[in-house]
C-alpha cells in the first residue's frame, strides 16, 4: 500500500496533498506504508448500506508503524484494539450488480 511523505518534515499521509499541514511544503515522495498495521479503534454496524453482504460490518481505524492512519473495513468477526492486520485489495460491496473494489484489512 502506497502513501506520501513530506520531503521537508517527514509527515506521512495516506493520500497525496497539495501541501503538508505540518510545514506547508508541497514536495512529497511516494513511500510504502508497510505490510501490517495495528487496530486503533473499531465499531460494528448491524444496519448496513445496500450491497454489504456480511453483517455485522466492522469498520475501524488502523495505524501503520510510520504513523499513517487509515479508516476502512476490517474482515473479522472478532476485532480487537491492538490487533495486527494487513491490507488486502478486493471486493468491498456490490451495487446494482457492479462489484466495488478497494482496500480492506484482515488479521495478519
Amino acid at each position: 500500500m502506497k502513501g506520501y511523505q513530506c520531503s521537508s518534515c517527514g509527515k506521512v499521509y495516506t493520500y497525496k496533498r497539495r501541501a503538508c499541514v505540518k510545514c506547508g511544503s508541497n514536495d512529497f515522495k511516494e513511500i510504502e506504508l508497510g505490510e501490517t498495521a495495528k487496530v486503533i479503534t473499531y465499531t460494528k454496524l448491524y444496519v448496513v448500506p445496500a450491497g454489504i453482504e456480511k453483517v455485522p460490518l466492522v469498520l475501524g481505524i488502523v495505524e501503520f508503524s510510520n504513523g499513517a492512519r487509515l479508516f476502512g473495513q476490517i474482515a473479522t468477526d472478532d476485532p480487537r484494539v491492538g490487533m495486527t492486520v494487513k491490507p488486502v485489495y478486493g471486493k468491498l460491496r456490490k451495487i446494482n450488480e457492479k462489484e466495488i473494489e478497494g482496500y480492506y484489512f484482515v488479521p495478519a
